[in-house]
C-alpha cells in the first residue's frame, strides 16, 4: 500500500483541476523513519470549509465506489494511504465548468487533496488497498445519499485505466449520466436548496 515515507521527501505539483470550487490543496506529509504523520485538514486552506462529519472509507484493490453526486453538502478528499483513480464531473448547470470532466491517478504520497463541491459528480476507483479519507460540511443522510450514475457513463471521454471493477449493489442498478443531473435537481429542490443546478 503506497503511503508517504521518507522515499518521498518532496511531493510533485498537484494536478491541475479547473473544475470550479475542485482545485487541488497540498498537504504536508510529515514523515520520519517511524512512519508519517498527515495533516489532512485545516478549515483556513483554500478550498476548505466547515466540515461537520469525517469518515474513512478502506477499500480493496479493483473496487469501483460511485459515480454519485450530493445535493445538501460539500466533500474535502484526502488519501492517507494507498493508490487510486479519481474521475468528476461537474452537473451544475450554472457553473462555468458545467460538463466538464477531469480524471487522473493519485497516491497517498502525493500530497494534496481535493474539495468536491455539492453537484460535483464523483467516482473512485481503487488501484490498490487504500484509505480514502473525507469531510462532509453537512451530516450525511441515508435518504439523500441516492444519486448517482454507472461509471462508465458518467463522460466516455475519461481515461479510466480499466475496463471493469467490483461494484456494489447500488453502483451496478446506477443509470445514466443525463438521468443522474435530473434527479440531482429534483432532488436540489426538494431540499429547499436555492443553489440547485447552481455553481456554488
Amino acid at each position: 500500500m503506497t503511503s508517504c515515507s521518507t522515499r518521498f521527501p518532496l511531493a510533485a505539483p498537484p494536478p491541475e483541476i479547473l473544475i470550479a470550487g475542485c482545485a487541488a490543496v497540498p498537504v504536508r506529509p510529515n514523515a520520519d523513519s517511524r512512519g508519517c504523520l498527515f495533516e489532512i485538514f485545516r478549515e483556513e486552506w483554500p478550498g476548505a470549509f466547515r466540515t461537520v462529519q469525517w469518515n474513512a472509507c478502506a477499500s480493496r484493490a479493483g473496487v469501483m465506489r460511485g459515480a454519485h453526486v450530493h445535493a445538501d453538502y460539500d466533500e474535502f478528499y484526502t488519501l492517507p494511504a494507498g493508490r487510486v483513480f479519481l474521475a468528476i464531473r461537474d452537473i451544475r448547470r450554472a457553473s462555468p465548468t458545467f460538463g466538464m470532466s477531469r480524471g487522473f491517478e493519485w497516491s497517498a504520497a502525493d500530497g494534496f487533496a481535493v474539495p468536491i463541491p455539492a453537484g460535483v459528480a464523483h467516482a473512485v476507483f481503487f488501484l490498490e488497498d487504500s484509505v480514502l479519507a473525507f469531510g462532509l460540511s453537512g451530516y450525511w443522510k441515508a435518504e439523500t445519499d441516492v444519486l448517482g450514475c454507472r461509471w462508465d457513463l458518467l463522460d466516455p471521454a475519461l481515461p479510466w485505466p480499466i475496463e471493469t471493477a467490483t461494484l456494489s449493489d447500488r453502483d451496478t442498478q446506477s443509470g445514466t449520466c443525463a438521468g443522474m443531473i435530473d434527479d440531482y435537481e429534483r432532488l436540489a429542490r426538494t431540499l429547499h436548496n436555492p443553489d440547485a443546478g447552481a455553481f456554488r
